[in-house]
C-alpha cells in the first residue's frame, strides 16, 4: 500500500466505526462489526489498529488537543475575550473538528474516562475563566460554566436534528441560548483579543500513544 492508500483506509475505518458507535454505543460495538461493514477481515483491519481501543484514539486524541489549543487561546488573549467570540468558537468547534463526540453520546461515560487522560477538565476551566472575566464571583463562574455547557450540548443536539449539518440560523439560536445563560453583566468581557477555531482535523494522521 502506498502511504495514500494506508490513510485513506485508515480514514474509512474510522468513518465506519463513527457510524456504527453512533448507531449501537462504543461498549456494543465490535472489532467484527467494524470489518463487516468495511467488508473487510479484522486481520486486515488490525493492520490499521491493533486494538478498539487505538480506533477510540484515532477518533478522539486530536480532537481533544485541538481542544487544549482553543483553551490555551483563550486564555491567553492579552486583554480578555469576547464572549461571543468565544462560544461562538466552540460551538464552531463543536460541529467541525469535535463533530465525533456526537457519536459518543450514548456512551457519555467512555467519553468522560478518554477525557480524563487527556486533561480536558483543564481546558474547560480554562475557557470558564476566560467567560467569567477578569474578576470572577461565584456567580459569574456558575452562569460561565453553564453557558459553555448550552454551547456543546446545543451543538450536539442541533447536530443530531439536523444529520449532522448545522444552519447559521440554529448557530445563532444556540450562540443567543448560551449568551443569554451567561448573563448581560458577562455578556461584554472585553471587544479585544481574539480566539481562532482549530482547523478542521484529518481523521487519517497518526496517533498518539495512550495516556
Amino acid at each position: 500500500m502506498t502511504e495514500n492508500e494506508v490513510a485513506g483506509t485508515r480514514a474509512r475505518i474510522l468513518d465506519v466505526a463513527r457510524e456504527l458507535i453512533a448507531e449501537r454505543g462504543y461498549s456494543s460495538t465490535s472489532i467484527s462489526q467494524i470489518a463487516g461493514r468495511l467488508g473487510t477481515s479484522k486481520a486486515a483491519l488490525y493492520y490499521h489498529f491493533k486494538s478498539k481501543e487505538e480506533i477510540l484514539d484515532g477518533l478522539l486524541f486530536e480532537p481533544m488537543i485541538a481542544f487544549q489549543d482553543l483553551a490555551r487561546a483563550a486564555s491567553e488573549a492579552p486583554s480578555g475575550t469576547h464572549a461571543r467570540e468565544v462560544l461562538g468558537t466552540i460551538i464552531d468547534f463543536i460541529a467541525g473538528p469535535s463533530s465525533c463526540l456526537a457519536a459518543f453520546q450514548n456512551d457519555p461515560s467512555v467519553l468522560k474516562e478518554y477525557a480524563q487522560c487527556h486533561n480536558y477538565q483543564e481546558s474547560e476551566d480554562l475557557i470558564v475563566k476566560a467567560l467569567a472575566g477578569p474578576r470572577p464571583t461565584n456567580v459569574k463562574l456558575v452562569r460561565a460554566r453553564v453557558a459553555l455547557a448550552a454551547a456543546k450540548q446545543g451543538t450536539l443536539a442541533a447536530q443530531s436534528l439536523g444529520d449532522g449539518a448545522i444552519t447559521p440560523a440554529m448557530r445563532e439560536e444556540i450562540l443567543s441560548a448560551a449568551l443569554r445563560a451567561l448573563g448581560a453583566d458577562s455578556e461584554n468581557i472585553s471587544d479585544r483579543g481574539r480566539v481562532r477555531a482549530p482547523t478542521t482535523l484529518p481523521a487519517s494522521e497518526s496517533i498518539s500513544p495512550r495516556s
